[in-house]
């Protein structure tokens, strides 16, 4: 749909990196769940609420690429020396459930995020390297702010202009910060590694949560307060509402 609405655009690129998932059932000795950085790759370990444990790997290897002894095999290769879980984790996982995808994204931003009657929201507006989690995140926005401009009855063309307004420079910067934290995960240099580590460590050193504050312009976001439609219930004029400080969507 946005290649059709956008034929010009150049659509997404390879981001650099491939990506591995799996979800098996949770190890029998506890774990701390992390991500680790390691050079040219990275390792994620999650709990899932339902017991099971999500897994996932990301390499810098060039497009289209497939291990010819399968999956399970290239992940031991690359990761079975990391620390505990993971080797037990590559032997739990079974070879016919590993996901293996290269990693694409919207480089270059779209001028818009609407053409006519047909509005993108999510992905197909925003692709972006899951480095930062945002992907789902921005899609959620996209959904609260879409409906905050499209009032019942009111003017279609204007709330998808302001739609796209109001969300294409905030998409358009976290995508590009995605792309950087991938580049800086994926670092192949020894030189580059120590001085990314080093300054990782001083900064967790000087306060655990130096590193969280930025992230503080991207979790901070609130959504409109009011609603076009509450607008028109209550007789209210139809026109965004100011942002009085109401609880954010994402935390």
């Amino acid at each position: 749909m946005r290649a059709a609405l956008f034929p010009a655009h150049p659509g997404p690129v390879y981001a650099g990196f491939t990506a591995w998932r799996f979800v098996i059932p949770a190890p029998d000795r506890p774990f701390v769940p992390h991500e680790t950085w390691g050079r040219g790759g990275v390792w994620g370990t999650h709990p899932l609420k339902d017991g099971r444990v999500y897994a996932y790997a990301t390499a810098r290897l060039p497009e289209g690429g497939r291990a010819p002894d399968g999956e399970k095999a290239e992940l031991r290769r690359r990761f079975a020396d990391w620390h505990d879980p993971i080797p037990a984790l590559i032997d739990a996982a079974g070879a016919k459930d590993i996901l293996r995808n290269d990693v694409r994204h919207l480089r270059t931003p779209l001028a818009t995020h609407h053409r006519g009657r047909v509005v993108l929201v999510g992905d197909a507006a925003h692709a972006m390297t899951p480095s930062l989690g945002q992907g789902g995140n921005q899609a959620i926005e996209d959904g609260v702010v879409l409906a905050h401009h499209l009032a019942p009855g009111g003017d279609l063309a204007a709330g998808l202009a302001a739609y796209s307004a109001a969300r294409l420079p905030r998409t358009a910067e976290i995508t590009g910060r995605a792309a950087r934290a991938s580049r800086l995960t994926h670092l192949t240099s020894a030189p580059l590694i120590a001085v990314r580590d080093a300054l990782i460590s001083t900064a967790a050193r000087l306060g655990p949560d130096l590193i969280l504050r930025g992230f503080a312009s991207i979790a901070d976001w609130r959504p409109p307060q009011a609603s076009y439609a509450a607008g028109t219930a209550t007789g209210a004029s139809a026109r965004p509402a100011r942002d009085t400080g109401r609880e954010p969507a994402q935390r």
